[in-house]
């Protein structure tokens, strides 16, 4: 068992700290030692790292990169015990308009190949009704709203890229099938666990974005038909009911899923209120950071009793949000009274230094440039794994941070 264990270790790029005995103590002892440590080690800080975000951009890039099967599809994580996943059909799609985000930023060739790649795979897995399966390749053939509207955001970002009329057919029939098993109060009961879920706001904002790009509204009115049904689960404090998953804690993972869908389906559709409404979980959240220097990675009910330990992938998504909140809208009509309060830039700046110094600079394929489920890496959310969507929504961030700094700059010099 040592032995294993300091392969483990060594794997893990140092990222596993603390007693040599934690290893066989997974469970409940070993969350709360994780919680002792991870309350004791500072994540947040005014300073800056020393490693460039544009180094730290390059390493998630490559750590997707790598982690892109020969059919074209991208691992859903590597495991410290077992290697690569299988290709993930509802990761893949979405991290397909990051790829192409990328490809534009850096010139890179081989982020448009592995797009291309991607997208290709993807329509080779499209069922007749329209919808694409569930869970990891190969292990069901099931229909998967939330997989579906996470593949269409890639398959019309790649219409976009590519103007590919078969891409496009997808696209739609994509869309069809996921208004057919639509409820009339805008939710998807048909879902995981056989029950709506607000974080379904992710389909909405797919629907919102196909909408955008072909000017068919019948898809826009979907997309807020969800988007209302969710803003009826924000509660005066600001907690957003109707998660909804059962056995799983309410990790931050899928609280930012809910916030980001929202927010950016409604600054795709126009809709103030929507913002205005969505604004306030997300300052709560803000000031908690603030406070506490870290999120919890997971809550219970109103944000209260959140757990100590820290999931990576819902802190990149956060920082997404605070700094489109921050940009507030392209439009002016859609700005919210302190939308573009420094904080929100300020505290996403900090969120990203906290994190680019857990990417590993050392060890297998799988671990070095990689985003681990958890903070420490044993803790509840995907332990022991690197995980694609988690490289996916940090590079998403330190994407929006240059754009956003380099637009500030430009505004600073033409002042």
């Amino acid at each position: 068992m040592d032995s294993r264990l300091n392969k483990i270790m060594r794997e893990a790029g140092g990222l596993i700290t603390g007693p040599r005995r934690i290893f066989p103590l997974v469970g409940k002892v070993a969350h709360d030692r994780a919680t002792c440590i991870s309350s004791s080690r500072n994540l947040y800080s005014y300073a800056t790292t020393r490693r460039p975000s544009a180094e730290s951009l390059s390493a998630l890039v490559n750590w997707i990169l790598r982690a892109q099967r020969s059919n074209g599809g991208i691992a859903a994580y590597y495991s410290l015990f077992s290697g690569y996943s299988e290709s993930y059909p509802e990761v893949t799609g979405y991290i397909v308009p990051t790829l192409y985000d990328f490809a534009l930023l850096a010139h890179s060739d081989s982020a448009r190949g592995a797009a291309e790649r991607a997208t290709n795979w993807l329509l080779s897995l499209q069922l007749s009704s329209g919808a694409f399966p569930a869970g990891l390749h190969g292990r069901s053939a099931a229909p998967s709203v939330f997989n579906t509207g996470q593949i269409l955001q890639g398959l019309v970002r790649s219409w976009t890229e590519t103007n590919r009329p078969e891409i496009c057919d997808a696209a739609f029939a994509a869309a069809d099938w996921l208004l057919s098993v639509q409820s009339v109060d805008g939710s998807w009961p048909t879902a995981y666990q056989d029950a709506p879920h607000t974080y379904y706001s992710m389909v909405a904002w797919s629907l919102a974005q196909l909408s955008e790009c072909t000017g068919n509204q019948r898809y826009g009115l979907a997309a807020e038909r969800n988007l209302d049904w969710v803003l009826k689960h924000i509660q005066p404090g600001g907690w957003i009911d109707g998660i909804n998953l059962r056995g799983h804690p309410s990790y931050l993972h899928f609280v930012a899923y809910i916030i980001q869908g929202v927010l950016e389906c409604a600054l795709l559709r126009h809709r103030k209120d929507a913002v205005q409404a969505i604004s306030a979980p997300a300052w709560i959240l803000l000031r908690k950071f603030e406070t506490a220097k870290h999120l919890p990675g997971a809550f219970d009910h109103s944000f209260a009793s959140g757990r100590r330990f820290t999931c990576l992938t819902g802190n990149a998504q956060m920082s997404c949000v605070w700094l489109r909140l921050f940009d507030g809208s392209r439009s002016q009509d859609l700005r919210i009274e302190g939308s573009c309060d420094l904080r929100y830039l300020n505290a996403a700046l900090k969120m990203n230094e906290s994190l680019k110094p857990l990417l590993p600079t050392r060890g297998s394929d799988g671990v070095v440039g990689g985003v681990a489920g958890s903070y420490p890496i044993w803790a509840p959310y995907q332990p022991f794994r690197y995980i694609s969507w988690g490289c996916k929504f940090f590079a998403d961030a330190l994407m929006l941070e240059q754009r956003l700094l380099t637009s500030l700059e430009a505004s600073a010099c033409a002042s």
